[in-house]
């Protein structure tokens, strides 16, 4: 199985690329890799779609990590490009033979921190509905 994170949203949103590295560390040492993004939804798109989960319309992978420099770069990034009242969905997706019913909680814009990015990836079909 392999998982997707996707943010969808009810209108179009910008492709971002952040420019920052991280560095993790793997048995050969250091490995760097690029920061937080959100391009198009390419990976596994038709197999996310065979899911049958109702989400919104307008879909982009993201490069997130449950950091706090992940979750600031995503809350900047949902403030500048979305209104208050409206909302996003953040969703962790396992591909493959993971269950098509979701699990879903929301919270607030303000409370998304590295423990909420963290709660994404503790069950498979996981979506967090973000209000702005």
């Amino acid at each position: 199985m392999s998982a997707v994170t996707l943010l969808c949203a009810d209108h179009s949103l910008p492709l971002y690329r952040s420019g920052s590295r991280r560095i993790r560390t793997a048995p050969s040492g250091p490995v760097a890799g690029d920061g937080f993004s959100v391009q198009t939804h390419k990976y596994y798109r038709q197999v996310v779609e065979e899911l049958g989960l109702t989400m919104k319309p307008f879909q982009y992978e993201l490069d997130l990590r449950a950091t706090g420099e992940d979750a600031a770069q995503l809350r900047a990034y949902l403030e500048t490009h979305l209104r208050p009242g409206e909302t996003a969905e953040l969703w962790n997706l396992w591909v493959g033979d993971g269950p098509a019913r979701a699990f879903r909680f929301t919270g607030p814009l303000a409370a998304l921190e590295p423990d909420t990015l963290e709660q994404l990836s503790e069950q498979a079909q996981t979506c967090l509905t973000i209000e702005i």
